[in-house]
């Protein structure tokens, strides 16, 4: 047993877009935004730990459209709980991964270049999440890490319809988000 307590703070960024099942006529394309976090970690050997990050974290999708008042974005704010297990494969690198909840504290659209509060939220006020990550620990209390993120629910109940105003069923939302980040471990 190997009971070491670390505190870990860092940012980095969010490349996000979200997929729509059975929906081929809706096609956003990637926002890149930003995320900070806290990451207490236990370990419970030298190779295994678990740990609670703790993201405010902004993510989004954006439009190619025509005419400046549509509506060119979504950006999304949220408060990200993402308990991990993580093991060491070696002394420099380690896979992780972890179900959490994403509690949403805004939603934005882009209208006309300007970004402004979503007066109708199109989101659920949560959703649940799945991450999939690698770190690398170059050198004493750095990290770097890929984590790939997706929804696990859908994160909206829009309905949508075909071309002969048919219902889609099935039409789930998932917001995917591939993250670069780095941290450094204050104790």
């Amino acid at each position: 047993m190997n009971a070491q307590i670390k505190l870990l703070v860092g940012g980095g960024a969010n490349f996000s877009n979200i997929s729509i099942r059975n929906v081929d006529f809706v096609k956003p394309n990637s926002a890149t935004n930003y995320f900070l976090s806290g990451r207490p970690e236990l370990g419970l050997t030298n190779n295994l730990n678990i740990g609670l990050d703790i993201q405010f974290s902004r993510k989004g999708y954006n439009f190619d459209i025509q005419d400046s008042q549509d509506i060119a974005g979504y950006r999304f704010q949220y408060l990200d709980l993402l308990p991990q297990l993580q093991y060491k494969i070696i002394k420099h690198l380690a896979v992780y991964g972890g179900l959490g909840i994403a509690i949403r504290t805004s939603e934005k659209i882009k209208i006309d270049d300007v970004w402004s509060e979503s007066v109708y939220k199109i989101t659920n006020s949560s959703d649940f999440t799945y991450i999939l990550g690698v770190r690398l620990f170059p050198i004493d209390k750095l990290t770097f890490h890929l984590q790939y993120a997706s929804s696990l629910t859908s994160i909206s109940n829009l309905e949508f319809v075909n071309n002969q105003g048919q219902t889609v069923e099935n039409a789930k939302i998932l917001l995917k988000n591939l993250q670069l980040g780095i941290a450094y471990q204050i104790f």
